[in-house]
């Protein structure tokens, strides 16, 4: 029987659940279980899928029990509104919580009035937030603009020891918000000295306007540089004119910076990713730099357009600790395509641009008029010995494939298409250079890889 097993075995057991509801469920079969297995339900919280309890009923319970609050190193949270049905409010285990989170500018009348009658995730998130000392994961989905959980985070970031001082990783979703965040809003919570790294889904970097167009990474102030011991940034469907100068700069030491740009309100009309401006803050962290990836949000993916902006980034000879690095091809050759746009030539190697550390290299957005250009510049990286370290190289774009007709598109399963005779004869021409060097070559068609998922879907 269960119950005869010592408790390290059936914690090795209950270890391999990945339900709350059967970890709980197993918690109830009996008393020597319960006070054993019952934190184990509490270590991870995700009130975004699974809505364990209501956000107000769980803060009731990790008030009444503090031991169990302790558990708690992931949450995920959303900031929709609660039916008044669903929300509980008990004063006298709420008003001692709530009074240890006010600062000097808050009314305890307003906030008490807002957890009762509007039962507002946002407010009752910053209550549950205190009341976790050894958070270490958050996960925020934010459906309007937080000015509860936000404020108290930049609040408390300034205050070491007041909360949250263990939390390392936070991701903030804002796709459900009317264009997004502004980073304005998050600056202020990287002085958070615990946090390591911050994902952000949907956040822009200052306004549409004529001064921002004009803005000057190379001569960012650096009054407010170096705060942060944030050493990740990732920042996805986001969009800054800026370079996001402020964000990277404002860590002490960056490890990894990955910028997947998107053209969100308020910069819907804008059509460029403004990738020149990234190299300049980037260039303080040339030292401690590994992973960087400045690329568009739709080179993940199929699309049936793209635009790909001749922009020059610079070069990254000098990032002396940079491993893993992705960018679209346009941004990292310095293409010289003359008056007609038609006959480029490049004006620099990749044995200039790329440093000795770099393992892996992918390059997005291929087009055709690439080609020539590209199999040299891969052909002198690796005959000159430039990257001793690389063991990887990948190369991804759309419309690569031959045409299919509307029958064979219709066709169930859809057939695959081959590629194009010059693409094929590059992706074999570059597969020998690099089987002979040693290292793995891939090309990736994404209009194929959407048809083989498709398939997939189907059944096929």
């Amino acid at each position: 029987m269960l119950s005869t097993l010592p408790a390290e075995l059936l914690l090795l057991i209950t270890s391999h659940l990945d339900s709350h509801t059967d970890i709980l469920r197993l918690a109830s079969c009996c008393r020597a279980f319960y006070p054993l297995l019952l934190p184990k339900v509490f270590t991870s919280l995700d009130l975004i899928e699974h809505h364990y309890g209501r956000l107000s009923h769980l803060a009731h319970t990790l008030a009444f029990n503090p031991t169990l609050a302790q558990e708690v190193r992931t949450l995920r949270v959303s900031h929709e509104w609660l039916r008044p049905s669903v929300m509980r409010y008990e004063q006298e285990v709420i008003l001692p919580v709530l009074k240890s989170i006010l600062g000097p500018d808050d009314s305890l009348s307003t906030w008490d009035q807002e957890l009762q009658t509007q039962g507002s995730h946002d407010a009752w998130t910053v209550l549950l937030l205190a009341l976790l000392p050894n958070l270490e994961d958050l996960v925020v989905q934010v459906h309007e603009y937080s000015n509860y959980t936000l404020e108290w985070m930049a609040r408390i970031a300034e205050k070491e020891g007041s909360g949250l001082s263990k939390l390392r990783h936070l991701t903030v979703v804002c796709s459900d918000t009317d264009g997004g965040l502004s980073s304005s809003h998050f600056l202020p919570i990287l002085r958070l000295p615990s946090l390591r790294s911050f994902c952000g889904d949907m956040i822009f970097d200052g306004e549409k306007d004529v001064e921002d167009q004009a803005f000057n990474t190379a001569s960012y102030g650096s009054d407010n540089a170096r705060y942060s011991n944030v050493t990740h940034i990732h920042l996805k469907s986001s969009c800054s004119r800026r370079g996001f100068a402020s964000f990277i700069g404002a860590a002490k030491s960056l490890e990894s910076f990955i910028f997947e740009h998107a053209d969100i309100p308020p910069f819907l009309e804008d059509e460029g990713m403004y990738a020149a401006n990234y190299y300049p803050p980037l260039q303080r962290h040339r030292e401690t730099l590994q992973t960087l990836t400045l690329t568009d949000a739709y080179t993940n993916n199929y699309s049936n357009y793209g635009t790909y902006g001749y922009e020059y980034i610079g070069s990254f000879a000098g990032f002396s600790a940079l491993k893993q690095l992705r960018l679209q091809i346009c941004h990292i050759v310095d293409w010289d395509r003359g008056w007609s746009g038609r006959n480029e030539t490049v004006r620099n190697r990749f044995s200039d641009l790329l440093p000795l550390s770099l393992e892996s290299i992918i390059l997005d957005a291929l087009e055709a008029q690439h080609i020539p250009e590209l199999v040299e510049a891969v052909k002198d990286l690796l005959s000159g010995g430039r990257c001793p370290n690389l063991t990887y190289l990948e190369v991804k774009g759309d419309w690569m494939h031959v045409m299919q007709s509307t029958e064979e598109s219709n066709t169930k399963p859809r057939p695959i298409p081959a590629l194009l005779d010059h693409f094929a004869n590059f992706n074999v021409e570059l597969g020998l250079l690099c089987s002979a060097a040693g290292v793995e070559f891939r090309l990736r068609d994404l209009h194929i890889e959407d048809i083989i998922k498709q398939n997939r879907l189907e059944g096929f």
